[in-house]
């Protein structure tokens, strides 16, 4: 017997209209109609609600509704696949949030697209004069194409209070009396920087600044850390 005709059979014989069928599995009178006309077919966890509702054993509600067992089967075997590819999908953005979150300060186009981190600007002293392809001085008589080197290592503080990060980033000579930036970066990735003069530093930053450029050294390995500057 077709379970559209067990549906209708079994909720006749329980002097039940179709609206009563619905609200007693949430469901609306039309979807018992399409039931009962045999244009669709409940999912597995109505039919189970169906045979218990009607107190029939799955075996007696589907018996000779070959269409239906095939249904439930291919079903079945979705929600298998669908609950495998969940928990991929669930294992891969663990793996990619712990990646991001112990790749931080590593890698600047990392960095540049990683969500766990936010934007920041700081304030950095910057050498008065840059170096052209590689390290040579600038050449005003040379007719080649004089590309400038970048900043390299430069001390960017982050904070008022000695937060800083070690940064490389692009530039070209700053305008005079502008050896300053503000610089504007996520991690290692540097978005944007901005010549400034000293005063044009807010003072809370200036207090924890060298006046004067100072070339960076080896001692701090790390590219993340914090240190007090004194005038």
């Amino acid at each position: 017997m077709k379970i559209s005709k067990q549906i209708k059979d079994n909720r006749t014989l329980n002097h039940l209209t179709q609206k009563d069928l619905g609200d007693l599995l949430n469901v609306s009178d039309k979807t018992i109609s399409s039931w009962e006309n045999g244009r669709t077919y409940p999912d597995i966890s109505l039919i189970i609600k169906l045979s218990e509702l009607f107190n029939l054993s799955l075996d007696d509600f589907l018996k000779e509704d070959n269409t239906m067992i095939k249904k439930i089967d291919v079903d079945l075997k979705l929600k298998n696949i669908y609950k495998y590819l969940l928990f991929g999908l669930i294992i891969t953005l663990i793996g990619i949030a712990i990646f991001l979150n112990m790749y931080q300060y590593r890698n600047q186009w990392v960095d540049r697209f990683n969500p766990l981190m936010k934007m920041d600007v700081g304030y950095v002293t910057l050498p008065t004069d840059v170096s052209y392809n590689g390290g040579k001085e600038y050449n005003e008589t040379s007719k080649d194409v004089q590309i400038p080197d970048p900043y390299k290592n430069m001390i960017v503080l982050d904070s008022p209070f000695g937060d800083v990060t070690r940064l490389t980033f692009q530039g070209g000579q700053s305008p005079k009396n502008k050896n300053y930036a503000m610089v504007q970066h996520k991690g290692l990735y540097v978005k944007s920087i901005a010549f400034l003069s000293w005063e044009a530093i807010p003072l809370a930053y200036r207090e924890n600044m060298e006046k004067k450029y100072v070339p960076s050294d080896d001692e701090f390995s790390s590219n993340h850390f914090k240190r007090i500057f004194t005038n």
